[in-house]
Formats: structure tokens, sequence, C-alpha cells
């Protein structure tokens, strides 16, 4: 069943959404707003060098208390979020699709099995599913084999047609195509396309491993160890891969290794997808003891009507994915999962204007408009995205109210702790929590906020571009107050504003608005 043929108990679910949203603007109007920027914060811009113009900021109280609930700056002001848009991403999936959604591969022949071997081509038809990982590949591969197959005598037919063309070139290009992050969708997406290589020393010789393992990739190891500390590494490193025959790979590694890195992780977008997936496939297949009678060769077509199906794969849930999305920021898992909402709602060949309309649709049965929204590709990897912080804390107030408030909330990073905000905030929240187990009568947590938001911390995803920091989240202070945060800063000097970022934090943890009047 498609995921808008709704139950009753979502219409249900949608009504009181409905309502939700419909009484929250009188109820914020009747508190007290604020429109300014704390004296601490500007200190710190000024340091910055950063302009006032340049930050945009929206924090709404959560929690019960006097005086001030809304502080902001600037907040209606369409600002470019960079990654902070996959909260929007994310929270409409997890509305709309739900947590338990998994993504299908679906393998064809128009063939037959005679002696336990495949007399015929193997279909690949793919929708999306944003990690389809070495484990999961060989998962199929066994399950082909459970069919009886031991070998195959056919090539590799690639059908990608649940997506468009055009979401290829739904995002800018920054001259990194080698770059993971850089990875465009595909419904038969393997491995991020991704070639994952760790450099580690044993005897004072670099030894090289990669993940997945592809046929006919041949390592050439020629790096040598040299004293030195690891701040630098890649000044000397070099590596490139060339194909050296139809079906050979060679991964030429040299230069030097500091001896006091103990373990490089390296990856780079080598191969064009179809090598790539036909390269994997055949040493998932092989490793599964599985032959070919000769080398596959790869077409891309559809499924013809008459195939018949031998497998069915279900991969990663979406709560996985969203976890994945938000806490290490993935961005080609945020534009399958942004493109996943018109697959499902049958609109193929996916676009991105597809799943924009499905978005405005979703907001505005929320009562939440967002004229001034432009989303590219969902993942904030755009110099075109927009949106307001004022919204995006508007969403982070729904969010907590959402049957799926726990997924949501436990994929965002977690300060000192994991994802994109693993070394920040560290000490300052050291020095919280310390403060809280010292006097527990300060810390005062809300029974009726989702339990992770009822202990003293920030969780707050984040995002970058070469003009952009952002971050949007909750923080819980010391007292037990419940603060969504949204920050935005455009300027070509934006990477000098985290010090901004974590100065807002640490006033909120300190319940700095209470101060204010």
């Amino acid at each position: 069943m498609r995921a808008f043929n709704l139950l009753p108990r979502h219409d249900l679910y949608w009504v009181l959404w409905g309502i939700f949203f419909l009484f929250l603007p009188n109820q914020l109007s009747a508190q007290e707003k604020s429109n300014q920027i704390p004296k601490a914060i500007q200190k710190i811009l000024l340091t910055s060098k950063l302009p006032e113009s340049s930050l945009s900021f929206s924090i709404q109280r959560l929690t019960p208390h006097a005086g001030l609930s809304q502080l902001g700056w600037q907040a209606n002001q369409a600002m470019n979020p960079a990654s902070v848009m996959k909260i929007l991403t994310t929270l409409a999936a997890l509305d709309l699709i739900g947590p338990q959604y998994r993504w299908k591969t679906n393998l064809y022949t128009t063939g037959y099995i005679e002696h336990g071997t495949l007399k015929g081509n193997l279909y690949w038809q793919g929708f999306g599913d944003p990690k389809l990982v070495p484990d999961e590949l060989a998962n199929m591969m066994l399950e082909l084999r459970r069919l009886g197959i031991q070998s195959i005598a056919g090539d590799l037919v690639l059908d990608r047609s649940a997506y468009h063309p055009s979401v290829k070139d739904s995002a800018p290009d920054d001259g990194e195509s080698k770059r993971a992050y850089n990875v465009a969708p595909d419904p038969l997406l393997y491995a991020f396309q991704t070639i994952s290589f760790t450099i580690s020393q044993t005897n004072s010789k670099p030894v090289i491993q990669y993940t997945p393992r592809l046929t006919g990739l041949k390592i050439v190891n020629q790096l040598e160890s040299v004293t030195g500390d690891c701040s630098n590494w890649s000044k000397s490193f070099k590596n490139t891969i060339q194909k050296t025959a139809p079906l050979q790979f060679t991964a030429l590694f040299s230069g030097n290794i500091p001896s006091a890195c103990s373990q490089i992780a390296w990856n780079t977008v080598a191969l064009e997808p179809d090598a790539f997936f036909k390269h994997g496939v055949m040493a998932a297949w092989e490793d599964a003891g599985g032959q070919w009678k000769s080398p596959p060769n790869i077409v891309l077509e559809k499924v013809p009507k008459h195939a018949q199906l031998l497998i069915s794969y279900r991969g990663t849930t979406l709560s996985d994915a969203v976890k994945d999305i938000n806490k290490l920021s993935n961005n080609v898992m945020a534009r399958h999962l942004y493109l996943t909402l018109a697959v499902e709602k049958g609109l193929l060949p996916a676009s991105t204007a597809d799943s924009f309309q499905i978005v405005q649709e979703w907001l505005k049965k929320n009562q939440l408009p967002m004229p001034e929204l432009v989303i590219e590709n969902g993942s904030g990897l755009s110099n075109i995205e927009r949106i307001s912080a004022e919204h995006l804390s508007q969403l982070l107030t729904k969010a907590v109210k959402s049957p799926t408030a726990d997924y949501f909330i436990h994929s965002l990073p977690i300060a000192g702790i994991d994802g994109t905000m693993k070394h920040r905030l560290s000490d300052r929240l050291k020095k919280v929590f310390s403060a809280t187990k010292s006097n527990e009568k300060i810390f005062t947590p809300d029974p009726s906020m989702p339990l992770k938001l009822q202990q003293p911390g920030v969780l707050m995803k984040t995002g970058s571009l070469s003009h952009v920091r952002s971050i949007a989240g909750y923080v819980i202070s010391k007292s037990g107050q419940v603060y969504a945060l949204t920050s935005i800063i455009n300027h070509p000097m934006a990477p000098s504003g985290g010090p901004v970022h974590d100065a807002l934090l640490t006033w909120l943890l300190e319940d700095g608005l209470n101060d204010l009047k």
C-alpha cells in the first residue's frame, strides 16, 4: 500500500496536527517576544569580523516559563541553510512514509535456471535504497544461491528508471567530483559509489585495505613511513586509480605517511556508476560461491513486463537512514530520501520538482506555509536552497509533538558525544553536568517532553558550505528548559562563525533568555 493511502488513524493524526498549528500562532502572539542579539553574542560577532546582517536566528522556548518565550534576529529572512535543510527532509519523510519503511531492490530474469545455471540476463531494478552496502549485497547474493543458482550465463541489466535523469544535476558543481559528498542520486547506488581505503602501519610499514571488494582491483603500495606527526599527513600522499585492462583497475599509492598516523581513512569516487556496480556485484557473487560463465556486460534498459521476479530485497529502514542523514550529514542519502517522497507516491520517474510539491502539500496540511522556501535537492548541498530560521524552528517545535518524535530527536548529533557535534562544547557541557549533579534541585525536566529532552545537553544538526554556517536543534538548559534553536550565518567569512554558534548554545545552556526583557 502506498504511503499516501492513509489509514483512518492517520486521518485523525493530521486533524490533530491541524488543530495544533491552528492555535499555536495565537498562543505565541500572546507571549512575550524579543528581536535582538544578546550582548554576549554581539561580542563574538565582532571578534569574528562578521556583520550583524550576516546572522539570522530564532529561539523558541518549548517549556512553560515566565518572561520571554521567543527571541530572534532577522528570523524571517530567507537564508541558505546548508545541511540543516535535512531537518525538513527527514521530518517530512518520517511523517509521510513512516520510520519502518524499507527500500526495495528487485532482481528479475527473462531466462531460466537449468542444472544450477541461470541462463539469461539478470535484471536489477532499483528504487533508491540509500544504503545498499556490501553486507546487503552479500545477503542478496545468498538469496540467489538459495534459488539453486550456482553460476550465471548472462549480462547485468540495470533499470534506473525510478529517477528522472535531471536529479543528477540538482546540486552545484564545486569541482570535487571524486569526493564522496558529491555522489549523485542513483536508484541502484551501491556503497555510495565510494572506495574506502584504510591505511594502517605495521612494523613501520603502511598497510592498505579497502571496501567494498571489487573484482579486478589491484593495490600497488609504494608508501613509505617517515618520522613526523599526523597533522598534515596528506602533504606528500598520492593516489591514482586507472583502468589497466578490460576488467582490471590499479590503485597506486605513493609518497610518505608520518609514523604518528596509526590509521588513516581515504575515500574516493574513482569509477563511473556502471563500472563500480558491475565490479561490486561480480565480487559479491564470487564471495557467495557463485561463478560467471563469462564476464558479464552492463546493459541499461527497463525490466520487460514478461520478466520473472527472482528476489525482492528489502533494505535499510527509514529510521536508520534518518539517523545517518542527520548525525553524519550524509548528502546522497538525504537526496535519496527526498526523491523517495515522489517514488512512494508513484510519480515515476521521480524528480525533485515532484518531491517539492509533496513537501509543499505537507506543510500546507500542517498550516505552516513557507513562501520563502526553495529546495533544490533536500540535502542542503546547494547554493540556492532557502528557508527562514523562524520556520525551521517552528518545524522543530512541531517535531516534539509528533508520533515519530523519538526517531527524529535520536537522529540529531549530540554535542560532545557523536556525529558532527562530537568535538563541540565538551568543556561547557562538563560544567553544566557537574553543576546539575551537585545540586539536583536546579535541573527540573519537563515530563511532557520526549525523554531525550529531559536531560541537559545539546542535540543539534549542523551545516556548512563555503559561505554558510548553520545549526538547528534543541538545547536543554541547566534548569531543564527546552529551546528550539535555528541559527544561520550567510557571509563569505561564515567559516569563522563557529564560535558565534557555540556562544549562542552556551548562552542558552545557561538560560540566558531568562535575563532578557
